[in-house]
Formats: structure tokens, sequence, C-alpha cells
């Protein structure tokens, strides 16, 4: 079952909504992420973890950046000898 909507969004989204071929499968793929981005938080928080907007920040900056070349070939050695 679909339903029908009517939105606004800022002019930046708009611009980009017209150039996806398929505007209601962007929409639909961008809030599906919303949501899973929430039932994770959920998971967590019964977990005992707390999620704050300064921990997803920090994340997002720690996983920004390149994992070392030499850390990427000692994993790789790790999965050989486990092989």
């Amino acid at each position: 079952m679909t339903a029908k909507r009517s939105i606004s969004v800022p002019d930046d989204v708009a611009q980009w909504l017209d150039g996806q071929r398929n505007v209601s499968a962007a929409i639909t793929a961008a809030v599906r992420a919303q949501m899973a981005g929430t039932q994770l938080d959920e998971v967590l928080r019964r977990a005992g973890i707390e999620v704050t907007d300064a921990g997803k920040a920090r994340w997002r900056d720690r996983l920004a950046t390149p994992i070392p070349d030499e850390a990427l070939a000692e994993g790789q050695r790790l999965l050989d000898e486990a092989a």
C-alpha cells in the first residue's frame, strides 16, 4: 500500500530531488535510513549506551579518518594467519 503526501523542503533539497530519476524512491530511501538510525539509537539505549549528538559527532569524525596502511596490512596478516 502507498500513500501520497505533499511536503515542503528547502531549496537545496528541492534542487537535489530535481536531479533524481525517481523522487519517491529517493525520499523513501532517505526516510528509511533515518528510521534505521532511530531504531539503532533505541537498541543502544536499551543496552545501556546513552546516544548523544556530541557522541555521534565524535564517531563521525573518528570514522572519517582513513585507516593507516600499516594497520590495514596488519589486519590482513592476522586474517591470513587465521585462515
